[in-house]
Parts: structure tokens; C-alpha cells; sequence
């Protein structure tokens, strides 16, 4: 009988941390320099970019960007929404 108790306290525990896991909230993951642009500007004051990108704007265009494609695609991985334009180049400003 006790084998029995212990199996559906373990059982019912099991369950209880399954339902906490789904219903709670995930906490972001932020490492600081690719949560925003702001921080990333920090490090790279012009944004980071492919090597061989090409700014896309209708003014004069920012040249001035870090040429760095492994440094772009872990910013663009972990935010999606630093490189607006989708030109290759995250962050850019003069």
C-alpha cells in the first residue's frame, strides 16, 4: 500500500511541475548587447552587418557599419527585429 501512496505522490508531482512549467511565464533570454539597438550601438555605434552589405535608404547611405556576417546573423538570431529594413545591416545609423 505504501508503493502505491508513494507512486501517486510522485505521480501527482509530476503532473503539478508539468502544468506550472506550461502556465508560467518564459523569462526572456537577454544577454545584453542583442536585446535592442540601443545596446547594440554601444558596441557598434554605425550597427554590424553582412560583409558584403549594402545599406538600402532613399538618403545618403551608412557605410560605416562593422562588416562582420558572424556578428550579424547571432544579433539577427537572437532578436529578429534589429534589422528593420532587411538589408542586411542591424542597427545602422550615421
Amino acid at each position: 500500500m505504501h508503493a502505491i501512496k508513494t507512486s501517486v505522490s510522485v505521480a501527482a508531482a509530476a503532473v503539478a511541475a508539468a502544468t506550472l512549467a506550461l502556465i508560467a511565464p518564459a523569462s526572456a533570454h537577454t544577454t545584453g548587447l542583442h536585446d535592442n539597438c540601443t545596446n547594440l550601438n554601444k558596441t557598434w555605434p554605425h550597427g554590424v552587418g553582412l560583409a558584403k552589405a549594402k545599406d538600402r535608404t532613399s538618403g545618403t547611405p551608412v557605410t560605416t557599419f562593422y562588416r562582420n556576417t558572424k556578428a550579424y546573423r547571432a544579433a539577427e538570431g537572437h532578436n529578429g527585429t534589429l534589422d528593420a529594413d532587411n538589408d542586411g545591416i542591424a542597427c545602422e545609423k550615421r
